[in-house]
């Protein structure tokens, strides 16, 4: 039986690029995009975003694949390499900190699956009694979270894809840019949510905005009481 090669060390900027990935997918439920890494670390071009991430993908820190936009996805975080030698000099019994987050982190929840997204169904018709099993690091509070699964393309420059199912945090208000699960006139969608003066419009009054992540879509315009915010994505599972 072939023994299994342990990771190799990351750089310290190595490290920090995958601590932010991380960190974006946790806060937003999708991974950064190439310009959002190059912002946030101030990189010359995109061939060094492009450089960092080959060798990341390269130690096996986490696949990219090619021609999908936020499509990164974590397959160990950027400390797996300390805790896989932490967890060899603790006990199993009691256990740091750390190994105890990992065991957490190992857990699974399971969120009630509500139906599909955007597929013209009002959210309160859809069946309760299917789940979905999620890891715990993708919901910060399980009470107030369910899942839905998404149908159709209409955010697919966010990484999200027909069939993929993302994970919602109930709440009742956004902030500008926030991917949401909303209803109007019944029917649920997921798009990102802006209020603001409509462009062109020549009126000053706030509309709301559900702007689809498909450049060959339009967005769609509505004032603020004709749409019921249900609750903001906050992570993704998508089975190959």
């Amino acid at each position: 039986m072939t023994k299994k090669q342990p990771l190799p060390p990351l750089t310290p900027k190595e490290k920090r690029v995958l601590e932010f990935i991380e960190s974006h997918i946790l806060s937003s439920g999708v991974s950064p995009s190439y310009q959002e890494i190059k912002d946030h670390f101030g990189l010359a071009s995109f061939n060094s975003v492009q450089n960092y991430l080959k060798q990341l993908t390269n130690k096996g820190y986490i696949e990219n694949p090619v021609g999908q936009k936020r499509a990164i996805q974590i397959l160990h975080s950027a400390s797996a390499v300390q805790d896989s030698l932490q967890l060899k000099s603790v006990s199993t019994k009691t256990g740091s900190p750390r190994s105890q987050l990992l065991q957490a982190r190992d857990e699974i929840l399971s969120l009630p699956l509500l139906g599909k997204v955007a597929a013209g169904q009002p959210i309160e018709a859809l069946k309760h009694d299917e789940f979905v099993d999620v890891p715990p690091s993708l919901v910060k509070n399980p009470a107030k979270s369910f899942a839905l699964k998404v149908q159709g393309d209409s955010m697919i420059e966010d990484g999200i894809f027909d069939e993929d199912i993302i994970l919602i945090q109930k709440q009742e208000s956004a902030s500008n840019g926030d991917i949401i699960v909303a209803t109007v006139e019944n029917e649920a969608t997921v798009k990102r949510f802006y209020v603001r003066s409509r462009p062109e419009s020549g009126s000053t009054e706030r509309m709301v905005e559900l702007r689809p992540s498909n450049s060959t879509m339009k967005s769609m315009w509505y004032s603020p009481e004709e749409v019921s915010i249900r609750g903001i994505v906050v992570g993704l599972i998508r089975k190959f």
